[in-house]
């Protein structure tokens, strides 16, 4: 009935992309024994996480409990926020950010004439990560055949690393982008509605892409709010098939190609993913936003042990990769 207590010394957190359950904490069991955990975390905690994993910020106590049969992990963590400035929400200038696949990031906002600005498109950064992600794929693939698994494991990891790299090196652009804005707030898709949404034919690439779409969003929320930038979410719906100038229904003839059918419409063709993150921002204008703060990522208040929103455990493992297979089902996260 009571938690197990552990000090920030006792737990440690690792990160497997490519595994089925990315994110593993080391609980510790003896002197010269512990048990790696493969746990499936809360996504709205998921800045939290990706905030400690990257050392910005510090663990602190942790606290093992159970509750109806499954096992979940507290954890308390601490990290330096800028103060906000203070300013109405409605003075804000919303830069609209659209996560893809064929372009990692977009970033766009209108200026005080409500013309669009020349938008940041990490076009370059998405081929990066499909190619490392498709090497991944086959290299390790040979060297296990080869019976080299070791070799296959350093490996895949190298090339994780390089990814997880990419995606950094893009969140902490896109809120330095930001920043040069006055008073500006960040405006992300809502998580909530992409994962009912996501309807990819590959399970592969519909994991590999929500885990990149999830792990970016994280880190321009944690990223932002440490520089006092405020970041609020949308429902993403239509984004990418309305026209950002008259919001009539279009079409998609190419990946990158946006086509208005509004014949009154001067937009006629436009970059599909720049009139996304436009549509992204506006809907912050129109109302529709919902403020990330830290009670929407999860933070819970002191002295609460309730198991309704942490991290569940799947059960003790003795490496990473047992605990992929052996329990490929049967953890789940709490919301």
């Amino acid at each position: 009935d009571h938690p197990v207590k552990f000090t920030n010394e006792g737990v440690q957190l690792d990160h497997q992309p490519q595994n089925n359950y990315e994110w593993y904490v080391k609980i510790p069991h003896h002197d010269d024994y512990h048990l790696w955990i493969p746990t499936a975390a809360n996504p709205e905690q998921r800045p939290w996480l990706e905030a400690l994993h990257a050392g910005d910020a510090e663990m602190g106590e942790c606290r093992l409990l159970e509750r109806d049969g499954k096992w979940y992990l507290h954890v308390t963590a601490t990290r330096d926020l800028e103060k906000r400035s203070a300013s109405d929400p409605t003075d804000r200038t919303p830069v609209g950010v659209d996560i893809g696949d064929a372009a990692l990031a977009t970033v766009c906002h209108r200026d005080e004439r409500g013309t669009p600005t020349a938008p940041d498109i990490y076009s370059d950064e998405a081929s990066q990560v499909r190619y490392l992600r498709k090497t991944y794929f086959s290299a390790t693939h040979r060297l296990q055949r080869r019976e080299s698994e070791r070799i296959a494991e350093e490996y895949g990891d190298s090339l994780w690393e390089r990814i997880d790299h990419i995606i950094h090196r893009v969140s902490r652009q896109v809120v330095e982008r930001a920043q040069q804005v006055d008073y500006p707030v960040l405006v992300l898709e809502n998580l909530r509605y992409i994962r009912e949404n996501l309807d990819y034919d590959a399970f592969m690439n519909r994991r590999l892409h929500g885990w990149a779409f999830a792990k970016l969003h994280a880190q321009i929320q944690y990223k932002a709010e440490e520089v006092g930038v405020p970041v609020a979410t949308v429902n993403p719906r239509n984004t990418s098939r309305e026209c950002h100038v008259c919001g009539e229904t279009g079409t998609r003839p190419q990946q990158a190609t946006f086509r208005c059918t509004n014949d009154e419409c001067w937009v006629g063709e436009y970059q599909a993913d720049v009139n996304a993150a436009l549509n992204i921002a506006d809907r912050y204008r129109s109302g529709e936003s919902q403020p990330q703060t830290d009670q929407d990522s999860g933070q819970k208040t002191a002295g609460d042990d309730s198991a309704t929103d942490g991290a569940s455990l799947t059960g003790p493992q003795d490496s990473h990769s047992e605990g992929e297979t052996r329990l490929a089902t049967s953890g789940t996260h709490t919301s």
